[in-house]
């Protein structure tokens, strides 16, 4: 199935990868755990596929993107590691370098400041100047431009801090400039602050999973961005089991019990003790059991947000790796209505009732 197939569910985003990426800088966050980098490596593979130069941004050192897709370890240099995609570990200490010499002329500066332990001086002086100087470099490459004036990049992606910590974050700018009032500090967290509440430059966000504490946090998370007026988009729910079963199949195979399953299987020709199809029973059970929940968790996240819940699948193989990450990437494609980059039809027939999750209602 693809985007051009007239059988597909409608979309979820009328305006296909343009409305999932309205603005240059999108900021990915979720509760701990949720698989919010794996959410940030998805999106920044479809804006690829959407043709835009897009650049993968981590700014907790944890290198998983590196790992994921078998490069060499992310640094502060940006570094194309696909054909229209880019990659870079934003590091506070290197920000700060940077900083201090972009702005005082301080060259070789960290020499001095690696052996007077002067860096936790600085970072420590003002609450949130950390937070600042890594903000402050996405800022800097977020406002570069080419020679024939166009953006660096069209799309930055951002692993983000998780949602807890998300707001503090973002708000770093206005709280450094609670105690910093003069100087190229609060100039530029004056500019950052610009971007970040500008729709058009900055939106985030949220990964979930459907889950009850998950959903509970991605809808406060919601709040609290609004109410630092940080434009959000679409919720992406993450690890969704695709409805296996029809529910008219699931009510027929509990109707028969244990015992009318086995009788049905040796009428069949197939062999089956009663405690397998005990077994398969309380299977089918508990798959039905937990697609409704997830489609009341879906239906109850969408109404309480105001925004289109898109949603990508629990993959169950021994390994992840940058060609699952292709695969999410399709997933997301179709449920706005484009192309992936793949094409790849992952969950079959079951992929309609994934896509609309009225289907299998």
């Amino acid at each position: 199935m693809t985007a051009s197939d007239p059988t597909a569910a409608a979309p979820l985003l009328d305006g296909g990868y343009d409305e999932l990426f309205p603005s240059n800088l999108l900021i990915v966050t979720g509760k701990g755990g949720v698989g919010k980098t794996t959410v940030a490596a998805s999106l920044a593979l479809a804006g690829r596929a959407s043709g835009r130069r897009t650049l993968l941004v981590e700014v907790e050192g944890r290198q998983g993107f590196s790992r994921t897709f078998g490069t060499q370890p992310w640094d502060y240099t940006e570094r194309e590691f696909r054909p229209g995609l880019w990659g870079v570990a934003v590091d506070p200490t290197e920000a700060v370098y940077e900083y201090l010499e972009l702005f005082y002329g301080l060259k070789r500066v960290q020499w001095v400041m690696e052996r007077s332990n002067a860096l936790d001086f600085v970072t420590t002086a003002a609450p949130g100047l950390r937070d600042l100087l890594l903000i402050g470099k996405i800022y800097e490459i977020e406002a570069r431009k080419r020679d024939d004036g166009r953006r660096q990049y069209d799309l930055i992606v951002v692993d983000a801090p998780p949602t807890g910590r998300i707001v503090p974050f973002l708000q770093a700018p206005e709280g450094v400039t609670e105690i910093v009032r003069v100087g190229p500090i609060k100039r530029q967290a004056g500019q950052i602050r610009d971007m970040l509440t500008n729709p058009r430059r900055t939106t985030a966000i949220i990964t979930t999973l459907l889950e009850e504490m998950p959903v509970r946090e991605a809808s406060e998370g919601i709040a609290a961005l609004r109410s630092a007026d940080i434009a959000v988009g679409p919720v992406i729910a993450n690890q969704v089991r695709a409805p296996r079963l029809d529910p008219s199949a699931a009510t027929t195979l509990t109707a028969l019990g244990a015992e009318g399953l086995r009788e049905r299987a040796e009428a069949a020709g197939a062999t089956m003790s009663g405690r397998t199809a005990g077994l398969a029973l309380d299977l089918v059970a508990t798959h039905t059991a937990r697609v409704a929940l997830q489609r009341e968790l879906r239906a109850e996240l969408a109404a309480n947000c105001g925004v289109p819940v898109l949603s990508l699948p629990l993959l169950t193989g021994a390994t992840f790796d940058a060609a699952d990450l292709e695969v999410l990437a399709d997933v997301l494609a179709l449920q706005i209505g484009e192309d992936g980059p793949r094409g790849v039809d992952l969950l079959g027939d079951a992929l309609p009732g994934f896509l609309d999750p009225e289907a299998s209602a």
